[in-house]
């Protein structure tokens, strides 16, 4: 069997100091294997591993929305200005429910009526509106602008006045409704801002097995699993299939919202819990020639594939690496 291991955000990308990572066995997986530099936005390495064609369309199909019809995405989202930056997270990240997501929706429609904008829930962290016209403006996806921004992410184009105006509209109308406040005692961050964008397409057409989590996994082309806990769980998943697996794809992305707050205990805490369940049984496989090759893979601008082939440790005259939080040590 050959095995993706897709873990974005695995590069520690910001400037916070990171405690020292026990992780023999994935050093022992950069030792033996091949890196290729891949950069990639997260939008861009979402799309190659987990839909196929428009993400927006695909939407627009779950909710009975014609094709032609103009539609954005809306992304909830907690944001919070800095000095020099604004931090932001998804709706995800921050648990928005079901029925708030339809609460605020329902309440988004009656602000915007007289415009003509429709809000949609295709789930808690991800709506869709519906517009009298296409919108000419153009913006980073949700994916690429989550974490720390510069202030530099915003639309262009003919019509990016409109984007500010209503993000801005809508961010208001956020400030004061009665789901924040209820948030708000909960110890729950506010659901403050809206991230309005366009949509990405997606390149994924293989038939491997998912095992994933991931909230943007809803349109994967393929057969889908929930992300297992350990090797052994997605090796039991395996067994049970009534066709053979010949390849697989784990999408685990419990890194991200680390790697957003750059949180480094917790960045640490994942990776190593990772080591036990992940990393070294997935190596014992490699070196006993169960798993034929393993590719791990990460985005960002130092992304790349990480590749390691069954007995790679017969090349024993590799030198050691220490992974520091980059893949390509």
């Amino acid at each position: 069997m050959n095995l993706t291991l897709a873990l974005p955000s695995l590069n520690f990308n910001t400037e916070s100091p990171l405690p020292n990572l026990n992780l023999p066995y994935l050093n022992k997986m950069l030792r033996f294997g091949t890196f290729q530099a891949i950069p990639s936005k997260p939008s861009e390495f979402h799309g190659k591993l987990l839909w196929n064609g428009s993400l927006l369309d695909h939407a627009k199909k779950t909710l009975g929305i014609p094709v032609g019809k103009p539609a954005i995405f809306a992304s909830p989202v907690w944001q919070q200005m800095g000095m020099h930056h604004m931090d932001i997270l998804s709706g995800h990240d921050i648990q928005i429910r079901q029925d708030e997501a339809e609460a605020f929706c329902n309440g988004l429609n009656i602000f915007l009526q007289d415009d003509g904008w429709f809000f949609y829930p295709l789930r808690p962290d991800l709506w869709l509106a519906t517009l009298p016209a296409e919108p000419d403006w153009q913006v980073a996806p949700i994916l690429d602008v989550l974490g720390q921004l510069d202030g530099t992410a915003r639309a262009e184009g003919h019509d990016a006045r409109q984007w500010l105006q209503k993000q801005t509209e809508i961010q208001m109308w956020l400030y004061t409704h009665a789901l924040n406040n209820e948030r708000s005692v909960n110890g729950m961050p506010a659901v403050n801002g809206i991230w309005l964008w366009q949509g990405i397409n997606g390149s994924q057409k293989g038939t491997a097995l998912l095992g994933s989590s991931s909230p943007w996994a809803q349109f994967y082309p393929a057969n889908i699993v929930d992300a297992p806990y350990d090797f052994k769980a997605w090796q039991d998943i395996i067994t049970e299939m009534e066709t053979d697996v010949s390849d697989g794809l784990l999408f685990l992305d419990e890194l991200t919202t680390p790697g957003y707050t750059a949180d480094a205990w917790a960045y640490k805490d994942i990776l190593e819990s990772w080591e036990q369940r992940w990393f070294e049984p997935l190596w014992q496989s490699l070196r006993q020639g169960r798993l034929k090759k393993l590719h791990i893979m990460t985005d960002g601008v130092q992304g790349g594939c990480l590749t390691i082939k069954a007995k790679a440790s017969r090349a024993f005259w590799k030198s050691k690496k220490v992974f520091t939080g980059q893949l390509s040590v």
